[in-house]
């Protein structure tokens, strides 16, 4: 199933609040845990459980605790077309071979060795970039593109055109969309663990949980992941 961000993240929020009586506080990070408060700039909460899932952002929460820990982050650039025409629709999600270097769950097969090889021989700048193709469409008919990874504690706040312009020319060589003209760019930051594992659960104090490092896979993996570190409280 895919969904669009913008409308699924703003419509879960508006279910949990209408129908469990969930409080969200927007734009107001927490900024002191000292259980059984917690403050921001302008409140202090009595709680009896604290989830610090503060994705790229080390600093403000038990940073020794992040500094300590098998992470780093991964920065990603992407590209969204304009409304494929005529109703245009892509049907599934494509990828490419590349994906299969990307992804761990394709580790036990037994060609990806040559695949791997291919392609660091063919396209080296896009194995340098850690570019992977995907496309997707959202229910305006738009379609995603992307996406690169570049790792590292720093972050460059410079996007690299070049970088768009690679993902571009090899879509161009197996999509056949009525539509490629490009309205958005952006990037994306997440966390990434360095050990080769999906997900980090730390209790750095009584009442305190850290659910941190699901890398590229959070909208996939958070609701089972939710469920069973909740599950004994």
């Amino acid at each position: 199933m895919t969904v669009n961000p913008r409308e699924a993240s703003a419509r879960l929020a508006a279910w949990l609040e209408r129908a469990h009586g969930v409080t969200f506080r927007f734009g107001t990070p927490v900024n002191g845990i000292q259980l059984p408060h917690i403050e921001t700039k302008d409140e202090k909460w009595k709680v009896d459980n604290v989830y610090v899932c503060s994705g790229y952002d080390f600093e403000t929460l038990y940073p020794e605790v992040f500094a300590a820990a098998p992470l780093t982050r991964c920065k990603l650039q992407m590209l969204r077309t304009v409304p494929q025409p005529d109703g245009w629709k892509l049907g599934p999600a494509l990828v490419t071979g590349m994906s299969m270097l990307h992804y761990a769950s394709f580790a036990h097969c037994k060609g990806l060795e040559a695949v791997k090889q291919r392609v660091e021989a063919t396209l080296p700048e896009y194995v340098k970039y850690g570019i992977h193709l995907m496309v997707t469409q959202n229910g305006a008919g738009e379609l995603s593109l992307g996406d690169s990874h570049e790792y590292g504690w720093e972050v460059d706040p410079f996007d690299k055109e070049h970088i768009s312009d690679l993902i571009l020319r090899y879509i161009n060589t197996f999509l056949h969309a009525p539509a490629l003209d490009i309205q958005e760019r952006w990037h994306g930051i997440y966390p990434k663990l360095t050990n080769g594992g999906h997900d980090l659960v730390l209790r750095p104090a009584p009442g305190v949980t850290i659910v941190n490092g699901l890398g590229g896979a959070g909208m996939t993996l958070s609701f089972g992941l939710a469920r069973d570190v909740t599950a004994g409280e």
